[in-house]
């Protein structure tokens, strides 16, 4: 029972997940117009779903073990398709005059996949817990200390991780620590901008 509650959780907080709802919450609070934030969030769904079709058909074929691609020698091909992607729905912003404030999300997550590539060689970062923590974080910061309970879901992840072993304590520490220090820089980069 705990196992497939924590299963739901590791799905329901999913980088995947957690990146469909991101560009909506952003424009909106950028714009407060919701058709342009619905309209935003659909082009950049189309960009994260490549990504999503990509793991899937890496199934199909037999490179990717599994949706989470668990193994640490398969992410690389992962990281590589999702930089092309990320540079694609970039160049896609600039052509589209899209928001500013998306700019500073697929520069995050350029960033984020960058650094996770590198610390991928020494240990497999939690991505999940990553993606959590910068998620959470953001909250907080965009809208303020009400929003510091949903900090609560970082470890409740780490757990769900652990519980369904995709992931050791130590996996999701590192995950969540580059989570954290990354959606940091990304703010305060935007912050200057």
């Amino acid at each position: 029972m705990l196992k497939n509650l924590a299963r739901i959780i590791s799905f329901l907080s999913s980088p995947f997940v957690l990146f469909l709802l991101t560009p909506f919450i952003l424009v909106f609070k950028e714009t407060g117009n919701i058709f342009y934030s619905l309209k935003w969030t659909f082009f950049s769904s189309i960009f994260l779903f490549s990504v999503a079709f990509f793991v899937l058909l890496g199934m199909l074929i037999g490179f990717f073990s599994d949706y989470d691609v668990s193994k640490k020698e398969e992410r690389p091909k992962l990281f590589a398709f999702g930089g092309i992607v990320a540079f694609l729905y970039f160049g896609s912003l600039i052509l589209l005059s899209g928001p500013k404030v998306l700019y500073l999300v697929i520069f995050g997550i350029i960033l984020g996949v960058f650094v996770i590539s590198i610390v991928n060689n020494w240990i497999k970062a939690s991505i999940h817990t990553a993606t959590i923590c910068a998620f959470t974080l953001s909250l907080v910061i965009l809208f303020g200390f009400m929003f510091i309970p949903a900090l609560l879901l970082i470890p409740v992840m780490a757990w769900a991780r652990v519980k369904i072993k995709k992931h050791t304590p130590q996996e999701t520490l590192v995950g969540g620590f580059l989570g954290i220090v990354l959606t940091i820089i990304v703010y305060g980069v935007g912050r200057f901008i």
